[in-house]
C-alpha cells in the first residue's frame, strides 16, 4: 500500500485526520521546509474523489444495463464534486444526464416501444382488490387510457388531446419529460399502476420534471418563460435541500429501472396478446340526471 493509500485510508476513519496533517505540514521549524498548502489540499481532494468513485460504483453496482454503467459513474463522480463546490447548476447538470442516458437507452430498444405502441389505448390501473393479487390483464373498465395518464393536457395549438397526438409517435421521438414518465410507468409500475398510487406517480413525476427544469440553468441566452422563472424561484432559494431531494428523485428512477427492468418481457408477452388498443377520449363522469320542470320559459342549449 502505497503512502497517498494510507493517507486516503486514514482520512476516511478519522474526520480530523485532515485538519490535524493539514496544521501540523504547515509549521516551519529548522529542521523542515513549509508544505505548500495546495498540495495537501490535492492530497485531501484525491482522498475525497476515491471515495466518490467507490460511492458511484457501489451506486450502479447491479445496474442492469452494464453498457452505459462507465458512463453513468463518471457522472455521478461529477455531480458530487458539484455539489460539494456547491455549484448548483453544474449539480442539476450531471444528475440530469445520468437519467438522460438510461431513459435514452431504454427507448432505443424495440421492445419498450412495441408495448408502448400496443399498451397506449388500455385502461390506466388494473384492479385492486382484497385477496386477489394485482394483474396485468385484470384491468379497471372505462375510457381514462395509458396514453391520457401519460400524456395529460390538449395542444392549445391544434385543440387535440396530448393523448391521442402523441401515442401516434413512436416511443423515440417522444420529448424528454413524457419518455420519463414512459420508464416510471412501464418499469417502475411494471405497467400495473393501481388508481390508488396516482398521487404518488404525480409526485414522482413532477420532480422528475423539477430536475430536467433546473438542468436548463446552464443554458446562456435563452429567454425564460414564466413557468421556468416561477420554478427557479421556488427551487434556488432552498437549493440545499433540493441537493438532496434530487439525489433521492435519482436513487428512486434507478430503482424503478432495476425492479422493472426484468419483467419486460413479460409486458410483452401481454401486450402482443392483445394487439394494438385503440387511444379513446375520456368521457367526462356523469353523477345523476336533474329534472327540470317546464315552467314555459325558453333555455338555450
Amino acid at each position: 500500500m502505497s503512502t497517498l493509500d494510507k493517507i486516503c485510508r486514514l482520512t476516511q476513519q478519522n474526520t480530523e485526520f485532515g485538519a490535524e496533517l493539514r496544521k501540523r505540514l504547515n509549521v516551519a521549524s529548522a529542521n523542515s521546509a513549509i508544505i505548500d498548502d495546495d498540495r495537501i489540499t490535492q492530497i485531501y481532494e484525491y482522498c475525497i474523489e476515491k471515495i466518490i468513485r467507490k460511492q458511484a460504483k457501489e451506486f450502479y453496482e447491479d445496474f442492469p444495463i452494464k453498457s452505459i454503467v462507465s458512463i453513468l459513474e463518471e457522472d455521478f463522480v461529477r455531480m458530487e464534486s458539484f455539489r460539494r463546490k456547491d455549484n448548483f447548476g453544474d449539480f442539476c447538470l450531471s444528475l440530469y444526464q445520468q437519467i438522460e442516458c438510461m431513459t435514452n437507452k431504454l427507448c432505443e430498444d424495440s421492445t419498450l416501444s412495441d408495448i408502448t405502441s400496443n399498451m397506449w389505448g388500455c385502461p390506466a390501473y388494473v384492479k385492486s382488490e382484497k385477496d386477489i393479487p394485482v394483474d396485468i390483464s385484470n384491468r379497471l373498465s372505462g375510457d381514462y387510457s395509458i396514453a391520457n395518464l401519460v400524456f395529460p393536457g390538449q395542444n392549445k395549438k391544434t385543440g387535440n388531446l396530448y393523448s391521442i397526438e402523441k401515442s401516434q409517435s413512436a416511443l423515440q421521438t417522444q420529448v424528454a419529460k413524457d419518455k420519463m414518465k414512459i420508464i416510471v410507468y412501464f418499469l417502475g409500475y411494471k405497467a400495473m399502476m393501481k388508481s390508488s398510487d396516482f398521487e404518488s406517480y404525480r409526485e414522482f413525476t413532477s420532480l422528475l420534471g423539477d430536475i430536467y427544469q433546473c438542468r436548463n440553468m446552464n443554458h446562456r441566452g435563452n429567454t425564460q418563460n414564466d413557468w421556468e422563472i416561477a420554478v427557479y424561484e421556488r427551487i434556488y432559494p432552498l437549493k440545499s435541500f433540493y441537493y438532496f431531494k434530487f439525489m433521492g428523485g435519482l436513487a428512486q428512477y434507478v430503482d424503478c429501472i432495476k425492479s422493472g427492468f426484468d419483467f419486460i418481457p413479460e409486458i410483452k408477452k401481454y401486450s402482443d396478446s392483445i394487439g394494438k388498443q385503440k387511444v379513446s377520449i375520456p368521457m367526462p363522469k356523469v353523477l345523476g340526471k336533474i329534472e327540470i320542470k317546464d315552467d314555459g320559459k325558453k333555455r338555450f342549449k
